[in-house]
């Protein structure tokens, strides 16, 4: 079906929609969601191809590098650009690629993946950083959180399709990603704080969705806290929120919460 109409982010597409209260098939205009390619070359380091949302993706391309463990702070970049014969091409530079160790590849990275490349996953979490014990918020924050980041999801609201993720300090939003992928997601908040020289660690992460390992792995380098989720988590969250030191919350919606584990910083 063609395109009728798009910008940066959405497509409209005309559908056809069944409905109990009709007889016959509504011809009618949904918005879809954008899931294009984009190239980071980190240069001596790899090529990375990330199925995305095409929105932040400088944001992405620095949250990624971070997740990936190659660099740690802004000033770690000594080059960041858009390559000027191909926009879906993002081209940055690092003042140590030896960090990278086995992480030297060229991979496509889905929008449903986050850890591809990785085999050893007890490996992974052994060497996740633990998080400090600084943050208390109360039972009414873990709301006012969940119900910012829905008010905040543009693009869900136009097409269903996204996921969302907030970065929040003292209960305020400091960055905010959305994307196709929930990790893509993670790496454009984190990215954001990166570029804006906005401290992650000791703040809240809000998620749209379930909490799979990779997003408390993010977590974890990021320095986050406390994940609060309006879905559930998978044993191996879990167990690296446990790991980490990070507490979990899941089912957060409307006045109640389920709290996984390290509940002391809950109010």
């Amino acid at each position: 079906m063609p395109n009728l109409n798009s910008n940066e982010t959405t497509a409209k597409v005309e559908v056809d929609c069944i409905s109990s209260g009709a007889d016959h098939l509504q011809r009618q205009t949904r918005e879809v969601v954008k899931e294009t390619p984009l190239t980071i070359e980190i240069q001596d380091v790899g090529t990375y191809t990330l199925m995305c949302t095409p929105v932040a993706q400088m944001e992405l391309a620095v949250g990624f590098a971070f997740t990936e463990g190659l660099i740690c702070k802004k000033d770690d970049i000594t080059m960041l650009l858009r390559c000027p014969d191909d926009p879906r091409v993002i081209r940055m530079q690092i003042t140590d690629p030896s960090k990278a160790g086995d992480k030297k590849r060229s991979l496509l990275i889905i929008s449903s993946c986050g850890i591809c490349g990785s085999e050893d996953i007890d490996k992974v979490i052994h060497h996740l950083p633990q998080s400090d014990d600084r943050l208390r918020i109360s039972r009414q924050d873990l709301t006012a959180m969940t119900d910012s980041l829905k008010q905040r999801q543009d693009i869900f609201q136009r097409t269903g399709g996204t996921h969302a993720i907030a970065l929040v300090k003292k209960g305020e939003i400091v960055a905010l990603g959305e994307d196709v992928g929930r990790h893509n997601a993670f790496d454009k908040a984190v990215g954001s704080c990166i570029l804006n020289q906005i401290p992650t660690s000791g703040s809240s992460a809000v998620l749209s969705g379930r909490v799979s390992f990779e997003m408390v792995a993010k977590a974890a380098r990021a320095g986050v806290e406390l994940i609060a989720a309006v879905s559930a988590p998978t044993t191996l969250a879990l167990d690296t929120a446990r790991h980490c030191h990070i507490t979990l919350c899941g089912f957060v919606r409307g006045d109640q919460a389920t709290i996984y584990c390290h509940s002391q910083r809950i109010l």
